[in-house]
């Protein structure tokens, strides 16, 4: 699957909710920070920050920015990938879990 960037907002508020509950659990990410990560990321590349907390959160202190940015491109194929398949699929529990899960977030906080 090839990722087009940079991503649609509601790509990205997807994305994030699926990246925080699946990807990034070990890591404590609010949903809101993560879709304003993957909007930088996918208007900008990988910024400093950014490899930082990937850096950190893989507990690799020496990931390269082209590992890291490798890493997050294949997360977020994955992402969109079985989000697309949850849109066909709307009645599989995992489908209802995260359009739950999406709902709840407050995107103005």
């Amino acid at each position: 699957m090839e990722i087009t960037y940079p991503l649609d907002d509601e790509t990205c508020k997807k994305l994030a909710v699926w990246l925080c509950d699946h990807a990034l659990k070990n890591a404590s990410y609010y949903v809101q920070e993560c879709r304003q990560m993957l909007v930088d990321y996918t208007k900008n590349g990988m910024n400093d920050d950014l490899l930082k907390n990937i850096r950190d959160a893989s507990g690799n202190p020496d990931l390269t920015k082209l590992v890291a940015t490798e890493m997050l491109d294949s997360e977020i194929k994955k992402g969109i990938g079985q989000i697309a398949l949850w849109e066909q699929q709307p009645r599989d529990t995992n489908a209802r879990f995260f359009r739950m899960k999406y709902q709840q977030v407050n995107w103005e906080a």
